[in-house]
């Protein structure tokens, strides 16, 4: 903790065992499993932000993609978990969204995309086309350090990220898939010997 840097109120940024949850699932991933590889940022309108609606939406489009992950694995076009992390951003200058990190092929990206797409028209039909971005994860240790951006600013330094306030968050801050937290992490230690992170 940096002293004489004073802490924001809870739901006002990311708390400092938030962002080392979600650093240490991106590493993980990166190194005992397979590295995520798409980045997607879903901005929501004015007009469904300030409420719960967001947020709501967005774990319709998660579980929908999870299901549409285990139907590939059962095809044997994917494998493996469904590896994910979610985190929820409000900055004064924009609206809520949700920067999403997540394993899935590259050469289904724009299958992804357009599942997504047509999730947020029948969900939210006022939604513009602009408020999806799709794009390769290049290298998702520094996209986690941005997911992370939000973090209580005295907690930064020690985590080598640069705080940049992220606004309130009326409901949680992050999302990490099962596969990805501690649980996971210690069977893969117990089963392997080797340090999951």
């Amino acid at each position: 903790m940096t002293p004489g840097v004073a802490q924001l109120p809870k739901g006002m940024c990311l708390r400092p065992e938030s962002a080392r949850a979600l650093l240490h699932a991106e590493r993980f991933a990166r190194k005992a499993l397979s590295p995520m590889d798409t980045a997607i940022t879903i901005e929501f309108s004015s007009a469904l932000a300030g409420s719960a609606q967001p947020y709501a939406l967005f774990r319709k489009i998660w579980e929908n993609t999870r299901r549409a992950w285990n139907y590939r694995v059962k095809q044997g076009k994917a494998h493996g978990t469904f590896d994910a992390i979610a985190v929820w951003e409000q900055p004064a200058h924009g609206p809520i969204h949700v920067h999403w990190l997540l394993r899935w092929s590259p050469l289904d990206r724009d299958d992804l995309e357009r599942r997504i797409r047509r999730a947020l028209k029948k969900l939210a039909p006022a939604m513009p086309d602009r408020c999806l971005m799709v794009q390769p994860a290049k290298t998702t240790s520094k996209f986690a350090k941005y997911m992370a951006k939000g973090i209580d600013a005295p907690y930064a330094e020690h985590f080598y990220l640069k705080h940049s306030p992220q606004g309130p968050i009326p409901h949680r801050r992050i999302i990490i898939s099962r596969s990805l937290g501690p649980t996971a992490r210690k069977i893969y230690q117990q089963k392997t010997g080797l340090s999951p992170i």
